[in-house]
């Protein structure tokens, strides 16, 4: 296993999910050169953070990027809303709210809106995007370590399909790499707030009869109160793909093994209130909100952007809108430094400018989820 001839960029992306991706777009439409490296083969194939709020929108409308995320998202255009009900099938049920935008008010002030697009479908859109813009994106990368010095980053990364390594020599470091960032551990940035909030399984699972049970009810998502199967179910094409958010509870000793098909489906027909309904499990993922802010956004040439940052409750889809504001922000500030339109200290108001965004948000989202 012989080490290739070190590569030098400006910038080294490290994560290749929402945060990297739009950083990496962001960096390309500026003609800054960079490469993003992603541990797992290819984008996220789970229907989840789909909430793009205005001001996101607007970014990726700047960055060319807004009518293809449209075009991936057109299936869910006409689903507004967020519908409370004890079950699909009875009376207690009511909107806690109808419209994102009630009378369109924000088409006043922006060019852009709301666009409700899974995590799925995103990806492969900022992929092409920011490949077309000149990104270098390298999937089944890792990062293996790092050491950084006044003058850049050294990174050694290693092909997960082959097993080669390679040396990358990098301006600067953007760790994008989620909630357990290896590289704000490597760097020891503690992180405060109350921590885990609450744990959910993530089950998707295929119901043709259940379009009809909905109706037109078009809703974003739709929270069922029954006490012996509560969750959350969203539809991923309106017609037969849907997912359901399950309470897991592993302070009880409850683990993912027990989630059995069996199990997913009678939550679903309770859940629903349709007790006939034919379901198909198709898919079961764990996640867990939380509320946790790094102490520092920045160590050196390393900045921390999205889930590294920070960890919020999906509540109201301020995590992933807030993770790709940060990357907007830092991109634009290294992109003035490198080309040496701005003083290297501009870089110091990252921090400055999107940790207080952080600490109110993740408060906000919290407070949501009670």
């Amino acid at each position: 296993m012989n080490p290739t001839v070190e590569d030098r960029v400006p910038v080294l992306v490290v994560g290749g999910s929402l945060v990297g991706l739009s950083a990496s777009l962001f960096l390309g439409r500026l003609g800054v050169r960079h490469l993003l490296v992603e541990k797992h083969a290819d984008t996220s194939h789970h229907p989840r953070g789909r909430g793009n709020n205005v001001r996101t929108m607007e970014l990726f409308r700047v960055a060319g990027a807004e009518a293809p995320i449209r075009e991936a998202a057109s299936t869910l255009a006409d689903n507004h809303g967020i519908l409370q009900a004890r079950s699909l099938t009875g009376d207690e049920q009511e909107w806690l709210f109808k419209e994102i935008d009630p009378g369109g008010g924000l088409t006043r002030i922006s060019p852009s809106g709301w666009c409700l697009c899974s995590q799925n479908d995103l990806e492969p859109v900022l992929v092409r995007c920011a490949r077309e813009l000149g990104g270098e994106l390298r999937f089944s990368t890792e990062l293996v370590s790092f050491e950084q010095d006044a003058q850049g980053v050294t990174a050694r990364l290693r092909s997960r399909e082959t097993g080669e390594e390679s040396t990358v020599r990098a301006d600067y470091l953007i760790a994008a790499d989620g909630p357990r960032s290896p590289v704000r551990e490597r760097l020891g940035i503690g992180r405060t707030g109350p921590g885990d909030l609450f744990h959910n399984v993530s089950i998707t699972f295929r119901a043709p009869g259940l379009a009809d049970i909905v109706g037109d009810r078009r809703f974003i998502a739709c929270y069922l109160t029954n006490p012996e199967a509560d969750g959350a179910l969203l539809p991923v094409d309106n017609q037969k793909d849907w997912v359901f958010h399950a309470p897991w509870h592993p302070d009880r000793g409850e683990t993912l093994e027990d989630f059995t098909d069996e199990r997913c489906i009678d939550h679903i027909r309770r859940a629903t209130g349709a007790p006939d309904l034919a379901v198909e499990i198709t898919g079961k993922a764990p996640w867990h909100a939380a509320e946790r802010v790094a102490e520092r956004y920045a160590h050196g040439r390393v900045f921390l952007a999205g889930d590294s940052a920070h960890e919020m409750s999906p509540t109201g889809a301020f995590g992933s809108n807030t993770g790709i504001q940060d990357a907007h922000n830092l991109a634009w500030k290294l992109a003035a430094v490198l080309d040496g339109a701005a003083d290297p200290a501009l870089l110091e108001t990252y921090e400055a400018e999107r940790l207080p965004v952080a600490r109110e948000t993740s408060a906000r989202a919290s407070a949501r989820s009670a």
